[in-house]
C-alpha cells in the first residue's frame, strides 16, 4: 500500500478518535478535600478516554462535586446544574459527594441530572459513567486513589484522611463521610514525592478530620516527620484541625522545622460555653485560649484562624457578645464566618430555639467586621520584615501583581515577572494594601 495513503488513514484515524472522544467539565463546591478528590475524578476519566475542559465549555458530562455543609453550598450545587444545563441540556450530569449522598432523590429529579453519586463512588467514577451512562464495560483497572497533579494553584492538595466519628449538633458530615479512616503513610510520602517532581514545592494536607490521622502507629505528628526525613517538599501545610488534636510534639515540630508551614486554622465556632455545649463540641473556651496563646508562643509568627457561627439555636444576646469578648482577646488573625442554616438529620434541625434570619445576618456581619480589623491588624504587624514566599500562578486584577503567599498563610503583591511564577523568593514587606501585604523582592 502507498506509504501516503497509510500515512492518510492514519491521520483520519486520529481525528476520528478525537471527534469521538467524550468531553467532561468538573464542577468543584466546598472543602479542600473535594478540590483534590474532584482532581483524582479528573486524571481518572483522562485514563478512560475523557477530555477535560472547562465548566463554561461544552461537554458530553458535566460532574458536579457536591458538599452540602451549609445551606450556601446546597445552592451553589443547584446553580451549578442549571448553568450546566442551560449551557448543554442534550449533555449529561452527573452529581457525586456529599450533597448528593444527603438528598438523592432531590437532585436526581433536577433538570438534566442522568446520575447521582455519594461519596464512594467518587473511587469509580470512570467506571460507573461508562457503564451506567454509556452500556460500555472499561478493561482499565482501578488506580490507587492518589493524584498526579494538574491543580491550578502552585500548591497541591493531598488526602491523608476521610470520615469523621464526632456528633456535633449542627453537622451532617458524619452522615454523608462515613466514619473516620486514615490513608498508608508510605502511599502519601510517595504522592508527595511525585508532586514534588512535577514541579510543586508546597502540599497542603487535608481530610474530613485531619488531627485524627491514624495510619497503624502512626499518628499526624509521625507522618509530619516521616514526610519531612523521606521527602524533598519544599513546605507542607496542614488545613483544619480540630483544637484537642493538636499537641505539645506537633507545636515542636512547627516550631523547630521552616518547612512546615507556621499556619493553623482552629475551628472554634462560638466563644460560649453554654453555646458549645449545646453544638456538642468537645472543649471550652478556657481549653481555647490556653491553645491558641500558647501556640502564639512557642511559634514566631504563626497565623491562627478560626471558623465561627453565628446565629445557632437558642444563641442569646449574652451568647453572642461572649463571642465577640472572646474572639477580640485571643491572638487569632482571622475569622470564617457561617451563618447558621438547618442541615436536614442533625439535632440542631430539631431544637425550637431558632435565631431569625434577620438576627443571623446582623451577627454575622458584625463576626465578619472583627475578622476584617483582626487581619489587618495581623498584617500590619509584618511590615518591614523579612519572609519568604512562593510565587503563584495567577495575578491581582486591581493592581496586576502576582501573588505570593507566606508560610504563615499571607498574601504578597510582587511585581509582575513570568520567571517569578512558581518560586521561593525572599521578600521585604513595605505596606499592607487592603487585605494584602506589598512586598519588595531582595532575593531568590
Amino acid at each position: 500500500m502507498n506509504r501516503y495513503f497509510c500515512l492518510h488513514l492514519h491521520r483520519l484515524s486520529l481525528d476520528f478518535i478525537i471527534m469521538i472522544q467524550k468531553k467532561v467539565a468538573i464542577f468543584t463546591v466546598g472543602c479542600k478535600l473535594n478540590q483534590y478528590e474532584s482532581e483524582w475524578m479528573g486524571e481518572s476519566l483522562e485514563k478512560y478516554g475523557f477530555k477535560r475542559v472547562d465548566f463554561s465549555e461544552k461537554a458530553d458530562i458535566y460532574l458536579i462535586n457536591t458538599c452540602t455543609v451549609t445551606s450556601q453550598s446546597d445552592y451553589s450545587t443547584r446553580q451549578a446544574i442549571y448553568r450546566a444545563f442551560r449551557k448543554s441540556p442534550d449533555s449529561r450530569i452527573v452529581t457525586v459527594g456529599c450533597y448528593s449522598a444527603l438528598e438523592p432523590e432531590y437532585l436526581e429529579n433536577l433538570p438534566g441530572v442522568s446520575l447521582v453519586l455519594g461519596n464512594e463512588e467518587k473511587k469509580s467514577i470512570g467506571k460507573i459513567i461508562l457503564e451506567r451512562l454509556y452500556n460500555e464495560k472499561p478493561e482499565i483497572q482501578e488506580e490507587k486513589f492518589r493524584v498526579e497533579g494538574r491543580f491550578k494553584h502552585t500548591r497541591a492538595l493531598v488526602k491523608i484522611q476521610d470520615g469523621c466519628n464526632q456528633t456535633c449538633a449542627y453537622c451532617v458530615v458524619p452522615k454523608v463521610r462515613g466514619r473516620e479512616w486514615s490513608r498508608n503513610a508510605d502511599e502519601i510520602v510517595e504522592e508527595i514525592t511525585g508532586l514534588r517532581e512535577r514541579g510543586f514545592k508546597e502540599v497542603v494536607l487535608t481530610g474530613v478530620h485531619t488531627g485524627k490521622y491514624a495510619y497503624n502507629s502512626i499518628n499526624l505528628s509521625a507522618l509530619l516527620q516521616k514526610i519531612l526525613k523521606e521527602s524533598r517538599i519544599e513546605r507542607v501545610r496542614l488545613s483544619s484541625i480540630e483544637p484537642g488534636e493538636i499537641d505539645d510534639e506537633l507545636i515542636r515540630i512547627m516550631a523547630e522545622n521552616s518547612r512546615v508551614c507556621s499556619h493553623f486554622h482552629i475551628p472554634l465556632q462560638s466563644g460560649s460555653n453554654r453555646i458549645l455545649s449545646k453544638m456538642n463540641r468537645e472543649y471550652r473556651v478556657e481549653e481555647y485560649r490556653n491553645l491558641v496563646e500558647k501556640l502564639s508562643r512557642k511559634i514566631e509568627g504563626i497565623s491562627l484562624g478560626a471558623d465561627v457561627i453565628a446565629g445557632f439555636p437558642g444563641e442569646k444576646e449574652d451568647d453572642f457578645e461572649k463571642t465577640c469578648g472572646f474572639i477580640q482577646s485571643i491572638p487569632l488573625a482571622y475569622l470564617h464566618v457561617f451563618s447558621y442554616s438547618d442541615r436536614k438529620g442533625t439535632l440542631a434541625s430539631e431544637m425550637t430555639d431558632k435565631i431569625s434570619p434577620q438576627m443571623i445576618k446582623k451577627r454575622s456581619r458584625i463576626l465578619h467586621q472583627t475578622g476584617k480589623e483582626k487581619w489587618e491588624k495581623h498584617l500590619d504587624s509584618f511590615i518591614d520584615r523579612e519572609m519568604e514566599i512562593l510565587v503563584e500562578n495567577n495575578k491581582d486584577k486591581n493592581s496586576n501583581r502576582l501573588i505570593g503567599m507566606t508560610g504563615n498563610y499571607m498574601r504578597v503583591l510582587i511585581e509582575n515577572k513570568e520567571d517569578f511564577k512558581n518560586r521561593l523568593l525572599t521578600i521585604k514587606v513595605k505596606e499592607r494594601k487592603d487585605k494584602y501585604l506589598v512586598g519588595e523582592i531582595i532575593y531568590g
